[in-house]
């Protein structure tokens, strides 16, 4: 085979082998999305990464392939500037916590609890009676609507 791709994510690792470099192209580039470490291996035993890889088709087959742009993705989150100053809007964290108060006080405002007696809950017994009750009654109702339907 021409070229093998070998994926690996936490303890799995999955190996294709190939004849076409855009199959394997193609089928690296859906493994990456979903998260895998992919690494290809081409005809002449040389490993690459994906982008790597791509790169070398582009140079390979220049006139006709071209490579899809792919989109910037942040491998890091900035962090907030704990040293700087705070700017105008920005709030204090008691502040916020004292709004999220108010607003849940707000909201339990005039709403009272009811109490529940655990003997107002019905039993999985009683709840079970009532369900086959039911179904046969709606069984009765079918079957007098099919003798309706049968004598008409």
């Amino acid at each position: 085979m021409a070229y093998t791709m070998v994926a690996e994510r936490d303890s799995q690792k999955i190996r294709k082998q190939r004849e076409s470099a855009l199959i394997v192209l193609a089928n690296a580039k859906v493994m990456e999305a979903e998260g895998w470490q992919v690494v290809i291996t081409d005809e002449e035993g040389n490993s690459h990464p994906l982008a790597a890889f791509e790169a070398s088709l582009t140079e390979k087959f220049s006139s006709w392939y071209k490579p899809t742009p792919r989109p910037f993705v942040a491998t890091t989150v900035p962090a907030p500037n704990m040293f700087a100053e705070p700017v105008a809007g920005d709030a204090e964290p008691e502040a916020i916590v004292a709004a999220e108060l108010a607003a849940e006080a707000v909201e339990t405002a005039g709403s009272e609890v009811q109490e529940i007696a655990e003997d107002d809950f019905e039993t999985l017994e009683a709840a079970n009676t009532v369900d086959q009750t039911q179904a046969a009654t709606a069984e009765r109702e079918e079957s007098a609507l099919d003798a309706a339907e049968l004598a008409d």
